[in-house]
């Protein structure tokens, strides 16, 4: 049973869907082919966050589509998942999760370490998910939709009483208006932080989950982000975190000095240039 406090963590607001998620949860993904749930996870969580049925059955024989492979690549699945919420970090399900003994399945593995359950289901109908399977190419046939379209509707009637933590209905605009935020992880392992800290003008310190960084848009929006690119990425929320806090608009003073720490990573040094930040060695001044 978890403590009321942990319950409050998860909230909405009126004009966007807002999650204030537990750290770790599991989220899992439920719906129709095509709904737009790889989308939704792609754009939320970073990649080592996301386990997709897809891909592991791509690992098995390059086919992210084949069915032959479906229950191999499921128990690979399970074990990675086992594992990584073991290790406390937290993981997204992307698969259609339509069947109630595979939910069971991710629920039961959930129990083992103690990790709440956000479950987010995608209410698409089957007309909008074809339209968007025609239109991208692929291969569904009408009557697995429609089992699967059945399929669902027993979910929406079942998924309450199933023991997730929280469950979210997600019509397509509510899909787009989503926001989460992570509460801070309970593990001190440095490695689990990066920090930023401002050598000069004025000395301060900015620590914040690693996680938190991987998740964020810039870093996403890059196919193979470098080591320099994910250090500025750091200075500039740090620098926001600051600006928020002294309620100001003021930008980082040219010739700012930043020291930034990133897990297994020697330190980037960062100063403030007219254009942006710019690494400099160590010693510079």
């Amino acid at each position: 049973m978890l403590p009321e406090h942990e319950k409050n963590l998860i909230v909405t607001t009126s004009d966007t869907l807002k999650i204030n998620l537990p750290n770790p949860a599991m989220i899992i993904l439920i719906g129709l082919q095509e709904s737009g749930k790889s989308t939704f996870a792609n754009r939320h969580f970073a990649p080592v966050e996301i386990l997709s049925m897809d891909e592991f059955r791509a690992r098995m024989c390059n086919d992210p589509a084949s069915q032959s492979n479906s229950s191999p690549a499921r128990k690979q699945l399970f074990d990675t998942l086992r594992q990584r919420l073991q290790n406390r970090v937290t993981t997204v399900v992307d698969s259609t999760n339509l069947r109630s003994d595979h939910r069971a399945q991710l629920l039961a593995i959930a129990a083992e370490s103690g990790t709440p359950t956000v479950t987010l289901v995608f209410t698409a109908s089957a007309e909008w998910c074809r339209e968007r399977i025609d239109n991208r190419a692929r291969i569904i046939r009408d009557d697995v939709l429609t089992q699967n379209a059945k399929l669902l509707d027993q979910t929406l009637r079942d998924i309450d009483g199933e023991g997730h933590f929280a469950v979210f209905r997600l019509g397509n605009e509510q899909a787009e208006s989503i926001r989460f935020e992570h509460a801070l992880p309970d593990d001190p392992d440095p490695d689990r932080w990066f920090e930023v800290e401002q050598l000069r003008p004025r000395a301060w310190v900015f620590r914040h989950p690693a996680d938190e960084l991987r998740r964020h848009p810039a870093v996403l929006a890059e196919i193979r982000p470098t080591w320099d690119f994910i250090a500025r990425v750091a200075a500039d929320m740090a620098l926001g975190a600051r600006i928020a806090s002294a309620n100001t608009r003021a930008r980082a003073q040219v010739g700012a000095e930043l020291r930034v720490r990133l897990p297994h990573c020697l330190p980037i040094h960062l100063v403030a240039c007219q254009t942006g930040w710019e690494r400099t060695p160590p010693h510079a001044r």
